[in-house]
């Protein structure tokens, strides 16, 4: 795979260590989910890239939004424009599109980006986010209603994401879209399945490659072992051994 040499457009924070990057970079067409593994000028520091979620790519522009965890994105965040990228992408499987009239979103942590991504190329359903407190809020991002729970109450309810999804009328026949940590996920896939509601998740393994060949990204399903970063990043919750 042919890394794709791409431009620093703007790289600013929009919320407390979180930051939207615009690359110029030539990219096939993507399915909200899928992610790209970046890598930051010729140098081999850090030596491994980061996977981030696309949020958007229109006519030359790739957006991501990511959260400065270690040292990679920290570095990644003091990226000035006109600097370069090299990235391999888009990578994984991404979000089925539904055939349900009723659709839910239900992410936190990181698990903003692909959400987003797919809640704009839908334009419906309901959307659920949960916080840490308001300053972690991208509120700029957001080019659609969504429903907002923060651990410390400084904005919405104060709760947890899962609290908003369990208190909303649920049925069978209502698609689940979902990202975020794994104990969100498995609560969200617990609530999904008790309704019969159809529920897809997309993980966030740590990934060291992004195409398969380091198996560091691993996870236990039904069907066996299977490799977050080809396999998924999206499952059906079903199949998830939680």
């Amino acid at each position: 795979m042919k890394d794709l040499e791409c431009t620093v457009i703007s790289n600013r924070e929009v919320s407390r260590q979180t930051f939207l990057m615009n690359l110029a970079c030539r990219m096939e067409s993507f399915i909200p989910g899928q992610f790209v593994m970046l890598k930051i000028g010729k140098t081999n520091d850090p030596l491994l890239r980061r996977p981030l979620g696309i949020l958007a790519y229109t006519r030359g522009t790739l957006a991501l939004l990511y959260r400065v965890k270690g040292a990679g994105t920290r570095h990644l965040s003091t990226l000035k424009e006109q600097e370069t990228v090299f990235l391999l992408g888009p990578l994984g499987n991404g979000f089925a599109l539904p055939h349900a009239e009723e659709i839910v979103y239900v992410a936190g942590g990181t698990g903003l980006p692909p959400l987003l991504a797919l809640a704009n190329h839908l334009g419906r359903g309901h959307f659920f986010l949960g916080a840490h407190s308001s300053a972690d809020i991208p509120f700029e991002c957001f080019k659609r209603a969504v429903t907002i729970a923060t651990e410390d109450g400084s904005f919405g309810l104060k709760g947890l994401a899962t609290d908003l999804f369990e208190a909303f009328p649920l049925k069978s026949d209502f698609l689940i879209y979902a990202c975020g940590p794994s104990g969100m996920l498995k609560a969200v896939s617990e609530i999904a399945h008790k309704s019969g509601a159809r529920c897809l998740v997309s993980l966030e393994e740590r990934m060291a490659c992004g195409f398969g060949v380091c198996s560091g990204c691993a996870v236990e399903t039904r069907s066996g072992t299977r490799r977050v970063c080809t396999d998924g990043p999206v499952f059906d919750a079903e199949d998830i051994l939680w």
